[in-house]
């Protein structure tokens, strides 16, 4: 490489797409080392949220038989590339699926039956994570998050255990490889009502008062700090709507960088928090009738912002926010409702833009 500062090549390259960067791996060793340094990952996905590069759709078959996954780029608010199929590069266990832990920085953490992965899908890279040796056992249900500690550089993944009066909570530093016990969850008389988000240096749960069916919170931890949080949600957001214990009918998700809580039933409401940390900034984002079949997960909005797009457990849909008109999804000519013949019939979805990232500790 041409005797340049470290810095203007990282500079030069963070211009690069992923897909570039990872064949130029195969230049030299020299650009192989310099691809691979760490700052260049953080540097290239700043710089893809800056310039709001097109953003891919990875899809998450709710089948444990199913050994893959998709993925889908949208060049703009009307056009969608190929559905591309994307093999596992690990086994799962038998009969158990794999659920979404968190994503962040173009990194997604699953939960893979009692173990945990840390996956890159830009680059087909993946790294497991040990259980917990905090925990005895690990419940099919348990809560908790991952997300970026930018001030220690390092990733982390949380996890919490209902021990019934009190809730342990473990965490996991992928920069020194260990797990430790950070305090409990201090926020008493709640219950973990969402897996956590990532926001802002900071992971996000939806909580919900243990007896108060009408009262839910925002609860926080700090990944720097690793010090956790609240703050309040206005009841009109809930009213009426909480009424079985068993049944998790909200969510929580970010959406263009913004907190989003919406509701997973027929006639499905989103409520988005337009300044962060202010519970008054809560704005309502859409409300759909109950024509529709289930109630839908938002996943960003258009690049006008007048427009949303949707996500229920079948298909993917463009909602307008100003006259209600909705456009399904269409790649190379076909209608995505599980009619494509690789397509899963139920799956999940997680926006993210490519990275760079190795996953070395």
């Amino acid at each position: 490489m041409p005797d340049l500062p470290a810095e203007l090549w990282i500079n030069i390259l963070a211009r690069l797409s992923t897909k570039e960067l990872v064949r130029l791996t195969c230049v030299s060793k020299e650009w192989n080392d310099t691809i691979q340094d760490p700052q260049l990952a953080i540097t290239q996905f700043q710089r893809s949220i800056k310039t709001k590069s097109h953003p891919t759709i990875f899809i998450i078959p709710y089948s444990p038989i199913m050994s893959c996954y998709f993925s889908l780029n949208f060049f703009d608010d009307t056009r969608s590339g190929k559905l591309l199929r994307i093999k596992l590069p690990w086994q799962h266990p038998p009969l158990v699926r794999d659920i979404i832990f968190g994503y962040c920085n173009g990194l997604v953490c699953m939960r893979d039956g009692a173990c945990f992965l840390l996956w890159n899908p830009s680059i087909r890279k993946f790294k497991r994570i040990p259980s917990s040796p905090f925990s005895i056992l690990w419940y099919q249900n348990s809560y908790g998050g991952f997300g970026y500690d930018s001030v220690n550089d390092d990733y982390k993944l949380v996890s919490f255990m209902d021990c019934g009066t009190y809730c342990l909570v473990h965490m996991y530093s992928l920069k020194s490889r260990t797990w430790k016990r950070i305090q409990d969850l201090p926020i008493k008389k709640f219950v973990v009502h969402s897996m956590g988000v990532f926001l802002k240096g900071t992971l996000h749960w939806l909580m919900r008062h243990e007896t108060d069916d009408e009262t839910m919170i925002i609860g926080t931890l700090d990944l720097v700090s690793e010090e956790f949080c609240q703050f309040t949600l206005p009841i009109h957001m809930f009213h009426g709507d909480i009424s079985d214990k068993n049944s998790i009918r909200f969510d929580l998700v970010v959406v263009e960088g913004y907190l989003c809580i919406y509701r997973k039933e027929c006639g499905s409401t989103a409520w988005i928090m337009r300044e962060y940390g202010v519970p008054e900034s809560w704005t309502m984002l859409y409300s759909l009738d109950n024509n529709w079949i289930d109630g839908c997960k938002p996943l960003m909005l258009s690049s006008c912002g007048k427009m949303v797009l949707l996500q229920d457990s079948h298909y993917l849909v463009w909602y307008d926010l100003r006259n209600g008109k909705r456009k399904t999804v269409r790649i190379d000519g076909m209608i995505l409702f599980g009619f494509h013949d690789d397509m899963p019939k139920c799956f999940d979805a997680i926006i993210s833009v490519g990275s760079i990232h190795h996953l070395q500790s």
